[in-house]
């Protein structure tokens, strides 16, 4: 709803891109806002009711833009209204509509927000988002789901393409921080690593930068790191998480050739040459830099030999961690497959790399958890088990067709098999899986 206006010092003017913790644009019957991978549009119609209906002294409305790009509401008339009862009120409103229309942009999937608390207890059972404790010292920090990447190897078939994945998460930073302090008291855990990554590219968080910074508050942790496929990697983003002391990048690079390096990303502009340059930027910084192939066999042999030579031979500025974490190509029954190519042995696959270490004079590729400080410690305790028959209540919809996420006992539960969704229908559910407080399980 557009009320036609005429004299502009009669009005209130609120600049929306001030007000609010977004990048804002308009289209003809939507206001839509931005902030890194979250989209979410709100109708113009229905924000201006709502805002009558609070304030019916309203006359005039309508939203502009000023010569810098910036959204404007001017509200009218302005003798008749409190400014900041108005900026309250659409705040308000706008949290409550926007949780209702994201979209995640790098995947073209509904987004849904995960607000602070929730579900009322700490986010511990889901693989898809919260903390996983898998029995030591490292935690598992999990703010996002969704990939902008269709690598053909990926072991839980993510990105654009993908066959299975319907929808995303995004957690509140609030909830995953306190989620994170509980899990360290509960362990009495000094010298944690929290290490932030995700089913898909955790460095997608619009909070990323706030997130490292408040994993730092708790005074038991002693690491925090990343895992990335580098898509939304540039020196500023790199100059900011070096400012609040990211201890490692964990960066996959999987080829050395751009034409095979774009083929293993799954997109034809993905830019090798920048992603070897940022590699460099962070050799250069205060964060350590733990390059992250996975070795495809007779896909990119030639390449894992390539990258090792080629930064083996860089200076670093932080070297507390090794420089190479190759990995393994492995085959997951819910994940994509290269075709024609098998898993390679274990045993074979770290005699290789120890040739490697030999014939480039370099160390420590054959990983081990005491390189990184890794120790073991008692698990959170687990509180339903295999095949147990429990009562659990549908809080959300799954990230696949036919699953939900129930909830039981205090832990989140993935369960498949259901549709429609149901939320807030009470069912019986079989545990089939429970291991490190992963919760899967079935109607029973």
């Amino acid at each position: 709803m557009t009320v036609p206006f005429s004299k502009r010092e009669q009005l209130l003017i609120l600049n929306l891109s001030e007000l609010l913790p977004f990048s804002l644009s308009l289209s003809d019957e939507a206001l839509i806002l931005t902030k890194g991978v979250m989209r979410g549009e709100i109708p113009i119609e229905s924000l201006l009711l709502e805002l009558q209906q609070d304030f019916t002294s309203i006359q005039q409305m309508h939203f502009s833009k000023n010569k810098n790009g910036q959204i404007l509401l001017m509200i009218g008339p302005k003798s008749a209204l409190d400014k900041e009862a108005l900026e309250s009120t659409l705040r308000e409103i706008i949290s409550l509509e926007l949780p209702n229309n994201l979209k995640n942009s790098a995947t073209k999937k509904p987004l849904i927000f995960i607000p602070a608390d929730f579900f009322g207890f700490p986010l511990v059972g889901s693989l898809y988002f919260g903390v996983i404790d898998r029995g030591t010292n490292l935690l598992q920090v999990r703010p996002i789901t969704g990939c902008p990447l269709n690598c053909p190897f990926c072991s839980v078939d993510e990105g654009p393409a993908s066959k299975s994945k319907v929808r995303d998460f995004i957690v509140d930073p609030d909830y995953l921080i306190s989620t994170y302090n509980y899990i360290l008291s509960e362990k009495k855990l000094n010298g944690a690593e929290a290490h932030i990554d995700g089913q898909g590219e955790p460095m997608s968080y619009p909070y990323l930068v706030e997130l490292v910074q408040r994993l730092w508050e708790n005074n038991n942790t002693a690491v925090v790191s990343l895992q990335t496929d580098g898509w939304f990697l540039n020196e500023q983003i790199i100059d900011e998480l070096s400012a609040v002391k990211l201890s490692r990048i964990n960066l996959s690079i999987n080829a050395f050739d751009s034409k095979l390096a774009k083929r293993l990303a799954g997109r034809g502009d993905y830019n090798l040459e920048k992603m070897l340059e940022l590699a460099e930027y962070i050799l250069d910084s205060n964060i350590s830099l733990l390059l992250a192939p996975i070795w495809i066999p007779e896909i990119n042999d030639s390449d894992i030999e390539l990258l090792i030579k080629f930064f083996s031979k860089k200076k670093r500025k932080n070297s507390s961690y090794p420089l190479f974490g190759i990995q393994n190509y492995e085959i997951y029954s819910e994940g994509r497959h290269v075709k024609g190519v098998k898993q390679k042995d274990f045993k074979l696959f770290y005699k290789q790399l120890r040739e490697l270490e030999s014939r480039y004079r370099v160390q420590d590729l054959v990983l081990t958890p005491k390189i990184f400080g890794m120790y073991k410690t008692k698990l959170l305790p687990i509180p339903m088990k295999r095949n147990e028959i429990i009562k659990a209540k549908i809080v959300l919809p799954g990230r696949l067709q036919n699953e939900v996420l129930a909830t039981a006992r205090r832990r989140l539960i993935h369960v498949r098999q259901v549709s429609p969704p149901s939320i807030g229908k009470k069912i019986k559910i079989r545990i089939t899986r429970n291991r490190h407080n992963l919760f899967f399980g079935v109607p029973a």
